[in-house]
This record gives structure tokens, C-alpha cells and sequence, in this order.
């Protein structure tokens, strides 16, 4: 079978599926923004750095510029379609949080809440921010982890149980519920 050429434009598309979190941030006057993002990752453990990928017009952007912190929140299968209604364009100060029938809950080190049907929460602090063509760069020190007992097996995520939401393109996910060990 031979290759085809598909347009380094849809490079991401081949990146697939790409882990779905929920960053939650707050702007200067408190208002709660939610919303998904699938462009992201570790960069570092030492010290603990993660990043994600956003537009300088989404309100998580704005937030973050004003505010310098952010919780990534990690959600299972049972919240995808509530994940959904996150990324919906809301007016500014809107909680998407609340309009997709999800709890906040407070978090220990930052202002931001994390999300409570979430099994993991990740609290961060901007480490730095990067212009990297349509999109920016967002990196952040990792200052708090928390995690539900019931969603981690050997200290890792139990992807068998909690289901995490994989992103493909568009409304298309996957959920990653099938373990499988290098033999």
C-alpha cells in the first residue's frame, strides 16, 4: 500500500487521537471559564511542566494573560458530552462549568477550581507563554495533583475503569478503555 500525500496542514489530524482535558481558569473579576483543549502534554518532570495549545482569542487565553494560572482537569467517557458543551462559545464571563451541569471544586494552590466529575485535577501556575503560529503555547508549572483513589492502579491512571476521552477531529472521539503491555 502506498502513501498519499495529505497537506502538512493536516498534521495534527495524523497526531490523533491526542489526550481531551478540561483547563479551567478564572479572569481578574473571579468568573469561571471551562473549556476542552486537545493539544496538549508533558514537557517536563523536573520540574513538573505541562502545555496545551490555545487560540489568543479563546476566553482561556484571555484569562490565563490576566490571572498567570490554570487547572487542567482530566475527564472520563460519562462526562464527554458535558465536555462538549464546554467548548461552546459563551459570551465572556459565562461558567461553562455550571452551563454544562458540571460542580466546581476548590483548589489548594491556585484560584482557579478544578471540576469535580474530573478524575484528576492538575494546578499550575504559567511557567511561560509562546507565540507558535495561530496558536500559543501555554506552559505551566505543575504546584498541586490530584487525583480520585478509585481512578489509579499502580499509580497510573486505570484507563480500563475511568475510560479517558481521546481526541480525533471534530465531534469524533475515542475512548481509551484497553490496556496493552510491551512484551
Amino acid at each position: 500500500m502506498s502513501f498519499e500525500e495529505i497537506g502538512t496542514e493536516n498534521a495534527y489530524k495524523v497526531l490523533a487521537p491526542r489526550p481531551t482535558i478540561i483547563v479551567t481558569t478564572i479572569n481578574r473579576k473571579g468568573e469561571v471559564n471551562a473549556a476542552p483543549f486537545s493539544f496538549t502534554m508533558p514537557v517536563s518532570m523536573d520540574p513538573p511542566l505541562i502545555a496545551f495549545a490555545s487560540v489568543a482569542s479563546h476566553h482561556t487565553y484571555k484569562n490565563i494573560v490576566e490571572v498567570d494560572e490554570f487547572v487542567v482537569n482530566i475527564p472520563k467517557e460519562d462526562i464527554l458530552n458535558k465536555l462538549w458543551i464546554t467548548g461552546e462559545k459563551f459570551p465572556y464571563g459565562v461558567n461553562e462549568i455550571e452551563k454544562a451541569g458540571l460542580t466546581s471544586k476548590p483548589s489548594k494552590k491556585v484560584s482557579p477550581p478544578g471540576i469535580e466529575e474530573c478524575v484528576a485535577c492538575i494546578e499550575c501556575k504559567v511557567h511561560w507563554i509562546k507565540n507558535a503560529g495561530d496558536h500559543n503555547i501555554i506552559v505551566g508549572e505543575v504546584l498541586n495533583v490530584s487525583a480520585k483513589e478509585d481512578s489509579l492502579k499502580g499509580g497510573n491512571l486505570d484507563v480500563e475503569k475511568i475510560k479517558p476521552v481521546l481526541h480525533v477531529g471534530g465531534v469524533n472521539f475515542v475512548v481509551g478503555d484497553h490496556l496493552k503491555k510491551v512484551e
